[in-house]
């Protein structure tokens, strides 16, 4: 039985109408609709923009039983089924649905209801009454015009649609065809280089994993807005958001942003075996209505987050110095916040639906990243790997791909250790259970001392400080007192919004909040804190207005140096960081 979705985009009412149509096989079906989208940890519900499910036949009677779920009566089995909805899409992003005058975009989880018992059945959707010059690009087989097939409807939600007019480049890789989708901003950028590079990521990531590509097709799909880079995998295919100053310039001027596009690109593609293929088992299947618990976040998203970065050295996107330095970035983006010392990298990935995913202004004081800690984590199992075998990471990952081609039951949750392993005969047990079941310091310093890199700690001015690494010498901490108030502060119009207080820093002891709005110090308006600062010595006290709730309130803080400490790198052997690098 074939499920069909016929859906008109309108729109001046940020509005996708759906029709629904399937043959029924029983007096009553139930429709459901996702609450969570796999890739993205988080219940969303994505029902709430659900509007009217209404059936043609009006012998036919919905009632929608519970948030996401739908039943129809009075059916006549082997009769055709018709049904119409409205789905609000209204969210930019790429998680749910958008739809405006000039673009489109939306992952089948927010808008194709499931029939029920009929997962397994072909489905296809076909738009209609599109705007003028509006193309389509997704994943999905194109069957005819803009009608498009999936298998089931676990590939069907596995694969977002891009509506509007946009660029579509395309390149091949291992004999089979790419597709870079460009929408939003295009300003004039190196075409060429992208395509370059993004070809040699590619391939070096399908010659990793065997060497034949797991799909016929592949398309990225990246949207050029605002100031966010992120993305949301899918099996051959990814939506992308970037700022559109990352695309790479003629100029060759923009090289930072350039490379964390080219980063995220990596890191999404990567996830085409490590998640779409291999993933935890608890995943498999997925139970789309409600949350799926694992501890193994930080290997599914902390290893593809060391190989994102990792595979742009090995194909030359960046130099060596680059490398290193994204290496320091990631161990100053962990270690120099309390939460690291509160929660286990385990933790973090069994919570990522309440905490990780639903940040708040304590956030950097209790929790840790499983994308970034999980990195450091993996690095370190690389280098221990290579250290006492002729294996590596890269080995341990094939093993994996190979496993699930051969049965794709998936990961368990204590299955990790004996996989490397099984993979390069090396039992990192302890190590695992250190670094990922605890909050105990991780051996750093011992393990990249086998590399040719030693480890180097300096005094920070403040969390929004990071390393420098540098071939010849270090970054030294400057010797003048420079205050740290504790506090990630947002420049605004009049003053300075408090945005984070960090644990044990001075904005904690003297009893800020976020949410503070800071006006003032020593009556003084506040419109440059750092250089304003500059002028007070260690020691002294001033005195901070600020509105809290519509109060105006003041606060005397005590001026301190940062206690926040840094991490550095310094090459001591680059024959030894050869036998990695």
């Amino acid at each position: 039985m074939a499920i069909t979705y016929r859906i008109t985009p309108q729109i001046n009412n940020h509005v996708y109408k759906v029709h629904l149509s399937f043959t029924a096989t029983s007096g009553h079906q139930e429709l459901k609709l996702p609450v969570w989208i796999p890739g993205s940890y988080m219940v969303r519900e994505f029902s709430k923009q659900i509007i009217n499910v209404n059936p043609i036949n009006t012998n036919h009677v919905v009632n929608q039983i519970n948030k996401n779920t739908w039943n129809i009566t009075g059916l006549n089995i082997g009769s055709l089924v018709e049904l119409e909805y409205l789905v609000y899409a209204y969210e930019y992003g790429i998680r749910t649905a958008f739809l405006d005058f000039n673009r489109g975009y939306f992952n089948p989880t927010s808008v194709c209801l499931a029939v029920a018992g009929n997962e397994a059945s072909p489905h296809t959707v076909t738009f209609e009454e599109l705007p003028a010059n509006w193309q389509v690009a997704t994943g999905l087989k194109n069957i005819a015009d803009t009608s498009y097939v999936a298998a089931n409807y676990d590939e069907l939600i596995d694969s977002p649609f891009e509506l509007g007019k946009f660029e579509r480049i395309t390149f091949n890789v291992a004999g089979v065809p790419h597709y870079l989708v460009l929408s939003g901003v295009i300003p004039e950028f190196d075409r060429e280089r992208i395509i370059t590079d993004m070809t040699k990521v590619c391939e070096f990531q399908i010659k990793m994993f065997g060497g034949v590509a797991p799909y016929d097709d592949y398309t990225f799909i990246l949207n050029l807005s605002g100031e966010i880079y992120t993305g949301l995998e899918h099996r051959n295919s990814t939506l992308l958001m970037a700022p559109y100053y990352a695309l790479p310039n003629l100029a060759k001027t923009n090289d930072t942003d350039y490379h964390k596009l080219m980063g995220l690109i990596s890191h999404e593609f990567f996830h085409t075996w490590n998640v779409k293929r291999i993933k935890p088992k608890v995943f498999t299947p997925y139970d789309l209505d409600q949350e799926n618990y694992t501890k193994l976040l930080w290997w599914f998203e902390g290893v593809t987050s060391y190989y994102d970065d990792l595979v742009l050295y090995r194909t030359g996107v960046i130099t060596q110095e680059q490398y290193l330095q994204l290496i320091v970035d990631a161990l100053n983006n962990v270690y120099k916040f309390a939460g690291v010392k509160l929660q286990s990298l385990a933790n973090s990935s069994l919570t990522s639906w309440i905490k990780y995913y639903r940040q708040d202004e304590n956030s950097p004081n209790s929790i840790v990243s499983y994308y970034v800690k999980g990195s450091l984590v993996a690095l370190c199992l690389d280098l221990l790997i290579r250290k006492d075998s002729a294996h590596s990471l890269d080995d341990v990952m094939l093993h994996l791909y190979k496993e699930w081609c051969a049965n794709p039951i998936g990961v368990g949750e204590n299955e990790i250790p004996h996989l490397i392993k099984a993979a390069t005969g090396i039992d990192l047990s302890d190590f695992i259970h250190l670094a990922t079941e605890t909050v105990a310091d991780i051996p750093f310093a011992e393990i990249f001392a086998e590399y040719g890199l030693d480890l180097i700690s300096l005094q920070a001015g403040s969390h929004q400080d990071s390393g420098k690494y540098t071939k010849d010498k270090l970054e030294q901490s400057n010797s003048s007192f420079k205050a740290d108030l504790g506090m990630k502060l947002e420049k605004q119009a009049h003053g300075y919004l408090v945005k984070n207080v960090y644990k044990d820093a001075s904005g904690e002891k003297n009893g800020f909040a976020a949410g503070d709005l800071l006006i003032a110090i020593n009556n003084v308006k506040l419109s440059n804190l750092e250089r304003q600062l500059a002028f007070y010595s260690s020691g002294e006290v001033v005195k901070i207005s600020l509105f809290r709730q519509e109060q105006l309130l003041e606060i005397n803080l005590k001026l301190e140096a940062s206690n926040v400490g840094l991490i550095n790198l310094r090459l001591i052997n680059s024959e030894k960081l050869l036998n990695w690098l």
